[in-house]
Formats: structure tokens, sequence, C-alpha cells
């Protein structure tokens, strides 16, 4: 379970990750979780929470370390 997710609630759809990898596009990544956030009925501040829970590999690293 993601951090929060009981407050929350079950999501209705589930981000996809992003580990930053050449054929992936971070903007795309950013305007569909912003998308799945709506969806879910996701403020900001839970954006801000599950965030990490969909970088992967060095791209996660450098979101925990900034």
């Amino acid at each position: 379970m993601i951090k929060g997710q009981a407050k929350r609630g079950k999501p209705i759809t589930i981000p996809k990750s992003f580990s930053g990898k050449v054929e992936e596009y971070p903007t795309s990544f950013l305007e569909n979780l912003i998308i799945d956030a709506e969806t879910n009925g996701w403020d900001e501040t839970d954006l801000l929470e599950v965030i990490r829970e969909f970088l992967k590999d060095d791209v996660r690293e450098w979101y925990i370390d900034h």
C-alpha cells in the first residue's frame, strides 16, 4: 500500500512509473500523473506524497536527495 493510501482510498487508476530511460518522456509522465491524480481525487499534497512511489532507479534517488 502506498503511504497514506488508506486516507485516499483505493485508486481508480495506477500511474505508470518513470525511470528516466531514453525512450521515456518526463513531460508525458508528469501530464499522465496529473490526469491519474485527478481521476483518483488526489490533491497536490497527496500527489507530492505518492510521486516517489512511481519514480524508479536513478530518478527516484535524485528525487529523494533533493
